[in-house]
């Protein structure tokens, strides 16, 4: 939290940050005499350590081993299973080490809007004089699929598998036919097909599940509770103490105090399950084909729309005019209704001949999200912006980030916006060992150069064997190489990257060298003073995926970067300023002053950049702004 500490203006607060960590339910001391008159209990009375409500939680449920996954229900879902991989995935949080116990590590997904979907619809259709005992009556009489009624759970939100702010609930089928019951049944069924979707998710990020163990006010709904074990296929356990934060504190606290040796005999001690819902195999095979051919595909078919639906801005339209047919416009129009960027919906908008699009303007299409400048004023805007960036770090996308499946128009963003950097991450779902973990490869990289000659591409690669991508990537037009260290293998690291720097420069290609948060800026340094490397990625964040936090450790390695670079012309006479710094992730308008003071010369943005609601220009423009502040 230090960079957050520093943008509140309260840097002083890391100080009363806990130095040590104590595993919960480690005596923590004795309570002192004031705190003992406060509370009107004993002096030196045992205080255990604790935990946030939802791993305390874990421990009450007695979900405290791989395969089991502890679901949280209220308004929205947690889904927190007990793994013995500590891997991460996009849309999944974690793995947390040492969590719930030391030894083994959790994972999580959520659901934004699950109980407060049900509550709102009670309240919508049924209000005081129904409760809820009746509403699941009524739909406990439909079959599974509610006669052809299907809702996505997602009304504030999507967490899990796919993180998404502006998803949207939706009610697809409705027929005249269909009454209030089957409204309700398929809500309910949302919710579940929603957490088998967090499930998927989890496993596919390598924690599988083998039953879950619930708490919340889901478990007072007999029907909801089999539907839970029918959709995801697992078993449902519900254990007899509903109160699992609670539970879990007393069996904490009876560790603490000497009474159970530890906490997996407190566990077996003292949670009782009450009984085991098996999903129906009959049913189970429904929903399965419900789930697959429906539920999946209207989930991400309807993405672009509620995308579409959020750019309206309440209805309107964003004080864009329509084009009547025909007219000529001097400045391109970006997107009308947010449906820029789908090229099914432009062939489409196309085929049906709709006339709020002029054809002199189609070509501005590619412009997506907010990018409205023309093309043609881009040479004189850079002339300005130049002259006041001059002493900013340059901006180059990660493509990681960008939309694959348009990749010509995601890059046509980044030269509209004046980038003059590309960064290119090429990962062989070796090196990073999952089979997500898989992106572009040679053939991609000639392909972005035979569109744009004038763009610099780095390649990063996170791979096995980098040196056998070298003459690939230089034949593909390639400008720089920049190789993971932690890659490299054998019995002398250093021989093996001087090795790879050589054929790098042999090559005809400029040499980067990357480095994971962990390790030491030292390791790297004689590599450095050889003179075959002229970029140090120095990553903010861990190698994989978008969308993760600014690490702080970055800015401290930037800094050791900066000294050697001006103390290596002193020391040895060598001039090492042909040595640049790049900074690789987390890159926001808060973290860009950060980096920039620290020293960096090259910013690498993605989620901020191409993700951002006002288009990838403004977003380049704002990472400029705040990086002049900060000189």
């Amino acid at each position: 939290p230090l960079s957050m500490y520093r943008a509140l203006g309260m840097p002083e607060l890391v100080e009363k940050l806990p130095h040590k960590c104590l595993p919960m339910g480690s005596l923590v001391g004795g309570l002192t005499s004031e705190a003992a008159n406060d509370l009107g209990l004993p002096e030196g009375l045992p205080v255990v350590q604790g935990g946030p409500d939802a791993f305390v939680g874990m421990i009450g449920l007695g979900c405290i081993y791989p395969g089991q996954l502890c679901l949280i229900t209220g308004s929205s879902h947690l889904h927190c299973v007990v793994t013995a991989q500590p891997n991460t995935a996009p849309g999944t949080w974690g793995a947390y080490r040492g969590a719930p116990l030391q030894g083994t590590n959790f994972a999580e997904g959520g659901q934004s809007s699950t109980g407060s979907v049900i509550r709102w619809a009670k309240a919508l259709f049924a209000g005081d004089d129904t409760d809820y005992k009746t509403l699941d009556a009524e739909a406990e009489k439909l079959p599974p699929g509610s006669e052809n009624l299907i809702a996505l759970d997602t009304f504030q939100g999507s967490r899990t598998p796919v993180t998404d702010p502006l998803a949207r609930g939706a009610l697809v089928g409705m027929t005249l036919s269909h009454t209030r019951g089957h409204i309700w049944r398929a809500l309910m069924e949302a919710v579940c097909f929603g957490t088998r979707a967090c499930v998927d998710g989890l496993v596919s990020a390598g924690h599988e599940c083998s039953e879950i163990i619930i708490a919340g006010g889901a478990t007072r709904s007999p029907v909801w509770l089999q539907m839970h074990a029918d959709v995801t296929g697992k078993p449902v356990v519900l254990c007899e103490n509903a109160d699992a934060p609670l539970l879990g504190c007393a069996i904490l606290a009876s560790v603490g105090a000497g009474i159970h040796h530890n906490v997996e005999d407190a566990v077996e001690s003292m949670v009782r399950r009450l009984r085991r819902i098996e999903p129906r195999e009959d049913v189970a095979a429904e929903y399965e084909k419900i789930y697959e051919n429906v539920y999946v595909k209207l989930s991400q078919m309807a993405r672009p729309v509620m995308h579409a639906i959020a750019g309206l801005r309440g209805g309107g339209s964003n004080g864009r005019k329509l084009v009547k047919s025909g007219e000529r416009t001097d400045r391109n129009i970006a997107v009308y209704w947010g449906l820029l960027g789908n090229r099914k919906m432009q062939r489409l908008l196309e085929d049906q001949s709709f006339s709020f699009f002029s054809k002199e303007v189609w070509p501005s299409l590619f412009l997506r999200g907010g990018d409205t400048e023309s093309a043609s004023n881009v040479p004189e805007k850079k002339k300005q912006d130049e002259k006041k960036y001059d002493h900013t770090p340059i901006i180059s996308p990660s493509l990681l980030a960008s939309d694959w499946s348009d990749i010509r128009s995601e890059i046509n963003r980044c030269v509209v916006a004046n980038v003059t950097h590309l960064h290119i991450d090429v990962f062989d779902g070796v090196f990073l060992d999952s089979p997500y973990a898989f992106t572009f490869g040679p053939q991609m990289v000639e392909a972005m150069r035979q569109c744009y000659d004038n763009v610099t591409l780095d390649i990063h690669l996170c791979v096995d064997r980098p040196a056998r991508y070298i003459k690939p990537m230089a034949d593909a037009g390639a400008t720089r190489f920049i190789f993971q260290w932690e890659a490299m293998t054998g019995n002398s690291t250093l021989a093996a990257a001087l090795d790879i720097a050589q054929e790098v420069n042999n090559n005809g290609m400029k040499c980067g060298v990357s480095i994971n948060p962990s390790t030491p800026v030292e390791d790297i340094l004689p590599l450095l003073e050889s003179g075959l490397v002229d970029m140090v990625d120095v990553l903010a964040v861990e190698p994989g995926f978008g969308g993760q936090s600014f690490q702080d450790s970055a800015l401290l390695k930037l800094r050791k970067l900066r000294e050697w670079r001006a103390s290596a012309r002193v020391l040895s006479g060598n001039d090492m300023s042909h040595v640049k710094f790049m900074v690789d992730g987390g890159i926001n308008t808060n973290t860009s002053s950060l980096v920039t003071e620290a020293g960096a010369d090259i910013m690498v943005a993605g989620t901020f950049l191409f993700r951002h609601p006002r288009g990838l220009s403004q977003g380049v423009k704002e990472l400029l702004d705040s990086s002049c502040s900060a000189k």
